[in-house]
C-alpha cells in the first residue's frame, strides 16, 4: 500500500504545479488533455480496484497453487527423507547379514579345509602304508631270490668245481 500513497503524492505533485518552469507540468499540457482532480482520483480508484481484483484474483490463487507446491515440495522431501533412512536400516541390516553369512562362509570353508586336510593326512598315511607293504614284499623276494642266487651259485662253483677237480684229474 505505500506505494500507492507515493502514486498520490506524486500525482499530487504533478497536479499542484510546482515545477521548474513557472508552472506544473499538468499546466503546461493542452486544456483537453489537462486531467482534472476527479480522473486523478477516479484512476487511482481504479488503480486500487485493480490491484485489489488481481490479488483475489489472481495472486491469491497463485499463492495457493504456490504454497500447495511447496506443501507438496516438503512431503516429497520428508518422505525422501524417511525413504533413504529406509534404505540405509535396510543396507544396515543387509551388511549386516552378510558379515553373518561371510563369518559362516568362513567357518564352513575352515571345517572344510579341516575335513580336507584329515582326508588327505588318511590318504597319505594309507599310501605309505601300502608302499611299507610293497616295499617290505620286495625286501623278501629280494632276500629269497638272493638266497636262492646264493643257493644256485654255490651249486654251480660245486659244480664247475668238480668239473675242473676231474678235468685235473684226468691230466694227472
Amino acid at each position: 500500500m505505500p506505494s500507492v500513497v507515493v502514486s498520490l503524492s506524486s500525482m499530487a505533485m504533478l497536479a499542484g504545479g510546482a515545477g521548474q518552469h513557472g508552472g506544473g507540468f499538468i499546466e503546461s499540457l493542452p486544456d483537453p488533455m489537462r486531467p482534472t482532480l476527479f480522473e486523478i482520483g477516479f484512476v487511482v480508484a481504479l488503480v486500487v480496484l485493480l490491484y485489489f481484483f488481481l490479488k483475489a484474483v489472481l495472486f491469491r490463487p497463485l499463492f495457493k497453487v504456490i504454497d500447495d507446491r511447496e506443501a507438496e515440495i516438503q512431503a516429497g522431501a520428508s518422505s525422501k527423507l524417511e525413504a533413504s533412512k529406509t534404505v540405509e536400516a535396510r543396507q544396515a541390516e543387509y551388511a549386516e547379514k552378510l558379515k553373518e553369512l561371510r563369518a559362516k562362509a568362513f567357518e564352513r570353508r575352515k571345517a572344510l579345509a579341516h575335513v580336507a586336510a584329515a582326508e588327505k593326512a588318511e590318504v597319505v598315511d594309507k599310501a605309505r602304508r601300502y608302499a611299507i607293504s610293497i616295499r617290505s614284499d620286495a625286501a623278501e623276494k629280494l632276500v629269497a631270490q638272493r638266497e636262492s642266487a646264493k643257493s644256485e651259485l654255490i651249486a654251480q662253483v660245486d659244480a664247475l668245481a668238480e668239473g675242473m677237480v676231474r678235468q685235473l684229474m684226468k691230466q694227472a
